[in-house]
């Protein structure tokens, strides 16, 4: 498995363009794997672009490549499906007038060289007026609107795919963080409303936060998979990308320094390094590096999401811990928590107490 882990980020580093050929050619054995930890890792379609860069020496057989090819035709027709029902929900809602915009999804995919090949998932957007007023103007418009949580309340549309109004797009456990965090948000959340961007293949305009929102929101929710959910690839090269392309912005180094002070204050400097750690390794340039980079922290984060990829990181009923009792599920979340609360050692612990408080209180009933 280590090795295949190592063959895994040696194919992406290819996909990103940072490399051009493989440390080791895989069997064809592991070149089902490699298929499959893509697609667990939720990047399917971006490490197909690192098969197409191999050279015909290293190619996967024939089988391989059309499985995988048929996949990623798939993330590419529902990005198009994706990226028109995306541009259709903001102009109902703007031109009603709401101030709103999407977040991480299709706007995210923007960054990408090829923007098609980032999975998608739910459409989330972010509406102003707060918990009462977004929850009333949702109801307002859509006839099944679920309850509400603590960020925001959803709908299925009628094509299947859920919308997520945030009213709240972020949250911390820790009160005192939570307050710095919401007073920054107050602060640069009038900017958010009116960025737009063009989606792929010119099917139309949609409001997106910008980058220097971004540089802070996608991490935070990067660092809620992880602690929640488990973290997959898709979220971390999401993050590599927007780091890769702040070269397009005015005051670069600006957006650098203030995103890497906001999340210190926030607690998550050493994640933020250990992160950072991650992207050299994968070719990022030094220049491009929000900060110094932590080899130490780096190396068990990574691990960390190539063992756990984009599962429940609180419950993993699926797999190989399938058959846990509660009390191993309970012990196995314990050490994870003592080898990895020093990268968020404010945040981890109070995430996960409090979830393991609703895992026990759900199964107890």
């Amino acid at each position: 498995m280590k090795s295949l882990n190592q063959t895994f980020v040696s194919l992406l580093r290819i996909a990103l363009g940072n490399a051009e050929r493989l440390d080791m050619v895989p069997t064809a054995e592991d070149w089902t794997q490699l298929m499959s930890m893509a697609s667990a890792q939720g990047v399917i379609g971006v490490m197909f672009c690192g098969v197409e860069r191999l050279p015909k020496e290293q190619m996967p057989p024939i089988e391989v490549i059309m499985d995988w090819l048929a996949v990623v035709d798939y993330v590419e027709q529902a990005n198009r499906r994706q990226n028109g029902l995306c541009v259709k929900v903001c102009e109902d809602f703007r031109t009603e007038g709401t101030k709103m915009c999407v977040l991480k999804g299709q706007g995210m995919s923007v960054c990408y060289p090829q923007p098609l090949r980032r999975s998608n998932g739910d459409i989330d957007i972010w509406m102003s007026g707060g918990e009462v007023e977004v929850t009333k103007e949702m109801k307002r418009k859509f006839h099944n609107v679920k309850d509400r949580n603590l960020f925001h309340v959803s709908v299925t549309l009628e094509d299947g795919t859920e919308l997520e109004a945030h009213f709240r797009p972020m949250r911390l456990t820790s009160k005192k963080y939570n307050m710095r965090l919401q007073q920054w948000v107050k602060k640069v959340e009038t900017q958010q409303w009116n960025h737009m961007v063009e989606l792929p293949e010119r099917v139309g305009r949609i409001p997106v936060p910008t980058a220097e929102y971004n540089l802070v929101f996608i991490l935070l929710h990067l660092i809620h998979h992880w602690a929640f959910e488990g973290c997959g690839m898709k979220q971390l090269v999401d993050y590599y990308w927007l780091v890769a392309t702040l070269e397009k912005e005015e005051r670069v180094e600006d957006l650098r320094t203030n995103a890497v002070k906001v999340l210190k204050e926030l607690g998550f400097g050493r994640f933020l390094e250990a992160v950072m750690y991650i992207f050299k390794e994968w070719g990022m340039r030094d220049e491009y590096l929000l900060c110094m980079p932590n080899e130490r922290w780096g190396r068990r984060l990574l691990k960390d999401i190539l063992d756990v990829g984009i599962v429940s990181a609180f419950d993993l009923s699926d797999g190989k811990y399938g058959k846990e009792t509660k009390i191993g599920k309970f012990w196995r979340r314990f050490w994870r928590l003592c080898r990895l609360f020093p990268l968020a050692p404010v945040e981890m612990p109070l995430v996960w107490w409090e979830n393991v408080a609703w895992w026990f209180k759900q199964r107890m009933r």
